[in-house]
């Protein structure tokens, strides 16, 4: 079957020259990693081997004794100035936000979560020197499945539960849509946990002078970053400067108030000198915030010529441990791109947001909104195969056509 084409842009297959490319290419770039501030110092974490466990004892005193070495510190040495890391969108009004506080002080909820700093006169001093801080541990029970972390005899991973919200949005009659709907066609696809990889490592540098705070770092959102910072700190915003310098990839994997950057501007303030850190690509595996990881339960009834009478979807969200910036709106941004394109007569969102104990989750290319992408075009492949109908035809059957816009769907 063919469709109608529209002729194509004058600008479509010729090459674009970017105005930044000359200074890319010729090693011109600043990157927050390049930043040198005269006494400037460095600092590495030690973080958790184990996914659930409770911190029995932190000895940084080796450590603190080896050369070059300026201080070490816990999660206990900040437990009274380190506050939680922000969600900045509450979903629900009885939603779940557990404490999140930067460093580990008492329990350790996925691999790669900090418990202990060490403050050194360069790199490679500090990457030693986390080796000789004594951690010891008792691991809990794991919480790694979202589809039986919500089962009554499911270890727990915060004291109030594994719900994180429940999320409900529904327009039309959706019993009527499915009733006696000739074709119900249900399916269950899995969206995969994910690592976004950037060329860059993060990287930060914070200088806390008097009572005013510069901070180098490889952020997206500089403005946002300054506004949480002043916020944490109970200064005022215009005592802090946040720089975001030449940026090597982002995909939504710096669109975040990290740990690292908050523990920077404390550690600044506690030494009284400028420091940085840089990840490394194991570090950032492990914690850079992941991407996706949900489980789409799609349900679509229609006539037998194609035509789509209802949708439901029913999401389940794998949060992680705890609640990041914009955690748990990313999935809900889904729920307004399952139907776009398509024309029908009722539609059913549920999303359950879940904790377990691994990295959590957050914005990553498209933020919610490719997933939901997926599941619907991939349905729509199937409904087609069922009803032996091309699957170009069958989508010209339901989407919104051009002579019909301005139009409002069904979501």
């Amino acid at each position: 079957m063919t469709t109608d084409t529209q002729a194509a842009a004058p600008e479509l297959g010729k090459a674009r020259l970017r105005k930044e490319d000359a200074r890319l290419v010729t090693g011109q770039t600043n990157w927050t990693d390049n930043i040198v501030l005269p006494g400037m110092l460095h600092m590495c974490f030690v973080r958790s081997p184990f996914a659930h466990a409770r911190i029995t004892s932190v000895d940084v005193s080796a450590a603190r004794a080896m050369p070059g070495v300026i201080a070490a510190f816990s999660g206990a040495d900040f437990a009274d100035e380190q506050g939680s890391l922000p969600c900045a969108w509450p979903v629900t009004p009885d939603i779940v936000i557990p404490a999140h506080p930067p460093m580990a002080v008492d329990e350790v909820r996925y691999v790669g979560e900090a418990v202990a700093v060490v403050i050194a006169r360069d790199r490679y001093t500090a990457a030693d020197a986390i080796a000789a801080v004594d951690v010891e541990y008792e691991p809990l029970p794991p919480v790694l499945d979202m589809r039986t972390a919500l089962d009554e005899n499911s270890p727990k991973v915060h004291e109030a539960g594994n719900k994180c919200f429940v999320w409900p949005f529904a327009q039309g009659d959706i019993d009527a849509a499915f009733g006696d709907a000739p074709v119900v066609l249900e399916r269950t696809y899995r969206q995969q946990r994910l690592i976004p990889t950037a060329m860059e490592p993060r990287a930060v540098v914070a200088n806390w002078v008097a009572d005013e705070v510069t901070l180098w770092s490889a952020t997206q959102i500089p403005h946002v970053l300054r506004f949480a910072l002043a916020a944490f700190f109970a200064i005022p915003e215009q005592n802090i400067r946040v720089i975001a310098p030449d940026v090597g990839g982002g995909f939504g994997s710096k669109l975040q108030v990290t740990a690292e950057e908050v523990l920077a501007v404390l550690v600044s303030r506690k030494v009284g000198k400028p420091v940085k850190w840089t990840e490394s690509r194991s570090e950032g595996n492990l914690t850079v915030h992941h991407g996706r990881d949900q489980w789409q339960r799609i349900k679509v009834a229609a006539d037998r010529d194609g035509r789509l009478r209802g949708l439901s979807v029913d999401l389940l969200a794998d949060m992680g441990a705890y609640l990041m910036l914009v955690t748990p709106g990313v999935p809900l941004l889904g729920a307004f791109m399952y139907p776009a394109i398509y024309k029908m007569d009722a539609y059913s969102f549920v999303c359950t947001g879940v904790f377990t104990t691994k990295m959590p989750t957050d914005a990553y290319r498209g933020a919610g909104r490719p997933e939901a992408t997926f599941a619907i075009e991939r349905i729509m492949d199937e409904l087609a195969a069922e009803l032996g109908m091309d699957p170009l035809e069958i989508r010209e059957r339901n989407w919104i056509k051009h002579e019909e816009f301005p139009y409002t769907t069904i979501a």
